[in-house]
């Protein structure tokens, strides 16, 4: 093999899970955003939730101050903005850090994700990720291995130079990250939107973020885009184009969310949208 090529494989692993990674903390950030409209005090979060929030987001903030100095950055200014985030709720409105997501310096791993994702009130996230994953039509896989999988391949191309990825692991890249990044958006979306239909319910931990998403599916369709309900085998409608799915989708119930997972003619996700 060229070198050339094994550069480029090596390149791709690395750009994808930068991408993933990225992904993550953007996403993060915006569901967050949507529980600063929290009905209840600041001390009636989870307790994983407001540890994550600020003690350990201090900690993480700390580290990435630390990273900006080094780089001769405003890291004054960062610590400011985030410090003024992790001290409201005591009288003024809710506002979180975006150092939920982590340090903001180093690489995703399966835990790392995993005390995320609990601390957002996903619970037993591999084990409903599997049950979320065949649903949608992505098989049965562990995501666990996964996320694992990518971020050791990730690792070897960064700092292995004898390592080249396979042309199987590269084709395999795209699902991989499709499933990662859709079982976490959905998961999160739904968990936070629990939070401000039936807060008491989540904060206590019995709610279940799949119980709050209602999956419908397109595909091509000889006269446009067949457009169908999970659990129903007949066409909820056919539309002209994938523009149009939107207006066919019922409006959830307050504490649901409508997911859109879109596939190919021979029946792969290639896309999801939350409506």
């Amino acid at each position: 093999m060229s070198p050339s090529i094994s550069v480029l494989r090596r390149g791709i692993l690395i750009a994808g899970l930068i991408a993933l990674e990225t992904f993550v903390r953007d996403r993060t950030v915006e569901v967050l955003r949507n529980l600063e409209r929290w009905p209840r005090a600041y001390e009636e979060l989870p307790e994983k939730l407001r540890i994550a929030a600020r003690l350990n987001a201090l900690s993480h903030l700390q580290q990435f101050a630390k990273m900006l100095k080094r780089q001769g950055d405003d890291y004054e200014a960062e610590l400011k903005t985030e410090i003024a985030k992790m001290s409201s709720g005591d009288g003024t409105a809710i506002q979180f850090t975006k150092f939920v997501a982590g340090d903001f310096t180093g690489n995703l791993s399966d835990t790392g994700l995993k005390e995320l994702l609990g601390s957002l009130q996903v619970a037993d996230c591999w084990a409903t990720f599997r049950i979320f994953s065949s649903a949608v039509g992505l098989g049965v896989p562990s995501v666990q291995e996964i996320v694992k999988g990518t971020v050791r391949k990730r690792h070897r191309s960064a700092h292995s130079q004898s390592y080249v990825p396979t042309a199987t692991e590269i084709a395999e890249l795209p699902s991989d990250l499709l499933c990662i990044a859709m079982c976490f958006d959905v998961s999160t979306t739904a968990s936070l939107e629990q939070s401000l239909a039936v807060s008491q319910r989540w904060a206590a931990g019995e709610t279940a973020w799949r119980d709050g998403v209602i999956l419908y599916f397109t595909e091509p369709h000889s006269r446009g885009v067949k457009v169908t309900k999970e659990g129903s085998a007949r066409a909820l409608r056919i539309v002209g184009q994938g523009s149009e799915v939107g207006s066919v989708i019922p409006r959830p119930s307050p504490g649901n969310i409508a997911v859109v997972v879109n596939h190919s003619e021979s029946g792969i996700p290639q896309s999801w949208t939350i409506m």
